[in-house]
């Protein structure tokens, strides 16, 4: 098994629309509204509080959020996710219903499920945060979305709405699109968090990379970890 069997991830089945997890184990307590983070530049990115801090990782608790996600298979990160980029590029550079553009964001997203073997190919789900503009906003005990956003002409290009989330980061600096590198970030963070009796999910681990391939300073990228399991839906 490749040590990318490290990421071996609970994807969204490609042949489904609906995908079912369970609820997030760890209740979200009371925490410290973030501003937005540097690391976000100039785009728009999800909202999260800050619920708790140590030199290895933060805990945050993210927003109800939609996304625009595609699955790309292939036998390395880089290749697939890449292949996956353009599928989402295409969609907010104007591939949908009506030619609309849809704002570039952070972070982009990917869960991988690792193939059966060596040889086989695993399933990469790519996702872009769409603007706050196509997002749900809470209202007493229902949510409404403000404003929806383009239907996607490509059949391989979908949303995924994401409910609050407890997530631990671990932050990284440089570029990180190779599997080992990723597989060895992934397992020191799982480890860090044994050891200190979290509880969480290693099916639901995703990579979130923040910078566009031309800035050379100032990188940053995460490992995301869910402190539970979320009820995750691909609608269209």
């Amino acid at each position: 098994m490749r040590s990318s069997a490290w990421l071996c991830l609970l994807a969204f089945a490609a042949s489904s629309l609906t995908v079912l997890a369970r609820d997030i184990l760890v209740p979200a307590s009371d925490g410290l509204e973030q501003e937005k983070p540097w690391f976000c530049h100039d785009l728009e990115c999800p909202r999260f509080e800050l619920l708790n801090k140590t030199e290895e990782y933060e805990t945050r608790k993210y927003q109800t959020a939609r996304w625009v996600s595609t699955h790309s298979e292939g036998l390395s990160y880089q290749t697939a996710v890449t292949a996956g980029f353009q599928k989402i590029f295409k969609y907010i550079s104007g591939d949908n219903e009506g030619r609309h553009k849809v704002a570039m964001t952070s972070p982009v997203t990917v869960q991988t499920t690792a193939g059966q073997g060596p040889a086989c190919k695993s399933d990469f789900l790519v996702s872009f945060f769409l603007p706050h503009k196509y997002q749900v906003q809470e209202h007493l005990t229902t949510f409404v979305m403000q404003k929806k956003p383009p239907t996607p002409t490509n059949p391989d290009v979908i949303f995924t709405d994401v409910p609050t989330s407890v997530v631990y980061v671990a932050q990284y600096g440089g570029v990180m699109t190779d599997d080992k590198i990723i597989a060895a970030r992934t397992t020191e963070l799982l480890e860090t968090l044994k050891a200190d009796g979290q509880t969480f999910d290693e099916a639901l681990v995703f990579t979130a990379e923040y910078d566009p391939p031309y800035r050379l300073q100032h990188r940053h990228n995460e490992i995301w970890v869910a402190a539970g399991s979320t009820d995750a839906v691909e609608s269209s």
